[in-house]
Order: structure tokens, then C-alpha cells, then sequence
């Protein structure tokens, strides 16, 4: 067996052991860039706005799944009461 072979034999037997490891952490720094992605995108939304895209999301899920109708109904004796009349 060449010195080459041998080479490639060897590098072959660490890429084995290295790549589940190189894999798993890979995947350990996606779920981290991933939470902190969705943390400064929520700091960048601000509340008034936030509630809205909600309702806009719930909107348009609820037409996706069929709902003849979009609106929005306050839950009967659940939700507060109007006071500034």
C-alpha cells in the first residue's frame, strides 16, 4: 500500500468520527442563530403593531382553511365591556 493510500485510509477513518460531530453541532449553532433571529425580530416589532400582524395572520389562516368569513367576533360575556360611551 502506497503512502498515498495509506493517507486517504487514515483521513478517511477521522472524517468518519469528525462528521456526526461536525453534523450535531452544526445543527446546535442553526437552533441558536434561529432563536435569536426570532428574538430580535420580536424586539423589532412594536406591540400595537405585533397584535396586528396577529390578526392579520389568524385572518388569513382561517381563509385557508375555509372559513366563509373573516371576521373577527369578541367571545360572548368573555371580553370587556365598552365604557367610553
Amino acid at each position: 500500500m502506497s503512502l498515498k493510500d495509506k493517507l486517504v485510509v487514515r483521513f478517511e477513518k477521522v472524517a468518519g468520527r469528525l462528521v456526526p460531530y461536525l453534523e450535531e453541532s452544526w445543527r446546535d449553532v442553526r437552533v441558536k442563530l434561529d432563536d435569536l433571529n426570532r428574538s430580535l425580530a420580536s424586539q423589532a416589532i412594536p406591540g400595537e403593531r405585533r397584535a396586528k400582524v396577529s390578526e392579520l395572520a389568524l385572518r388569513q389562516k382561517g381563509e385557508q382553511a375555509g372559513q366563509k368569513t373573516a371576521e373577527v367576533r369578541a367571545f360572548p360575556g368573555g371580553g370587556k365591556q365598552d365604557t367610553s360611551s
